[in-house]
């Protein structure tokens, strides 16, 4: 399984950093953030580093209700999730209330102790974070399955449905002007998420999803303000409602804008659609590229 690392999730650096050894570590401890599922990491560090003034983020590893996995201080640095525990324990926490963790949660929380204890050569004691402190993290739902085991066997119903597709053709991107990405390719969509080989729709409603899109950008000039948006847009015409907004700045030659949405819900006869635009005074061009989701039908 692959670990999103701190450059690839724009962590600050820390302030400090203590080591451990594989011998101290003999816990396993599963979190909560107790947060809304599209937090980022980024904001629970910052939180972290300027809210309760740690070195870092607290946890080893975060995870999201998609099942990606975060690196967070990793495997041998001391954590700052549960006192008397931090040297000892691995802290893993799910990004989410109780009630949010999902099957590919589990499963990447399950991984990631599976791989502990293929590191340290031993079984680690599984605990929630209520074991060790007063708290009610991780959540009751969270902690019986911790309790239960973490068992792997988890019911495959849950299992989301994957689209991945990219583009084609080149598309231009005037000046102040939201442009909908069109996929021309299609890699892997076996549910017909995808609205048609061609189409720009990429997550049909009613689901929960979360997805990545990544492209290329030629033809501003650097400094030039964009913009990047998810849109769930109505089959039934151009009604749509706009999801979280991220900025970039164009560097010299190619820009490659990167937006990510860990996860969100699209209702019936709605379908996501992925924008660009540009604050600039020429027209670009989106030169390349691609999107990934992962689709929970509801």
């Amino acid at each position: 399984m692959d670990i999103i690392s701190r450059a690839e999730w724009g962590a600050r650096a820390p302030r400090s950093r203590s080591s451990v050894g594989w011998s101290q570590r003999t816990e396993f401890i599963v979190h909560y953030s107790e947060g809304p599922t599209d937090q980022s990491v980024r904001s629970i560090q910052d939180f972290h580093m300027d809210g309760n003034g740690w070195s870092d983020v607290g946890y080893n590893f975060l995870v999201d209700i998609s099942g990606r996995v975060y690196e967070g201080r990793g495997w041998l640095v001391v954590g700052a999730h549960a006192p008397d525990h931090n040297t000892s324990g691995i802290g893993v926490c799910m990004i989410g209330r109780n009630g949010d963790s999902t099957a590919a949660a589990k499963r990447s929380i399950r991984w990631l102790y599976d791989e502990a204890a293929r590191r340290t050569g031993r079984n680690l004691t599984r605990l929630g974070h209520r074991d060790v402190y007063a708290t009610s993290c991780p959540g009751d739902e969270l902690y019986a399955w911790v309790r239960a085991g973490m068992p792997a066997d988890i019911e495959e119903d849950d299992m989301p449905d994957y689209v991945s597709v990219g583009m084609d053709t080149p598309q231009d991107l005037p000046p102040n002007k939201w442009v909908t990405v069109t996929w021309g390719k299609e890699y892997s969509d076996q549910k017909h998420h995808h609205w048609n080989q061609g189409g720009s729709s990429f997550i049909v409603g009613p689901a929960r999803y979360a997805f990545t899109a990544n492209v290329q950008i030629d033809g501003l000039a650097p400094g030039t303000e964009l913009q990047a948006r998810a849109i769930e847009h109505a089959e039934s015409g151009g009604d749509y409602d706009g999801g979280p907004i991220s900025e970039y700045v164009a560097s010299a030659g190619s820009t490659f804008v990167h937006y990510n949405v860990a996860a969100d819900t699209v209702g019936d006869g709605y379908r996501v659609r992925f924008q660009v635009i540009h604050y600039g005074s020429e027209t670009g061009r989106i030169t390349a590229g691609s999107a990934k989701a992962f689709a929970w039908p509801t």
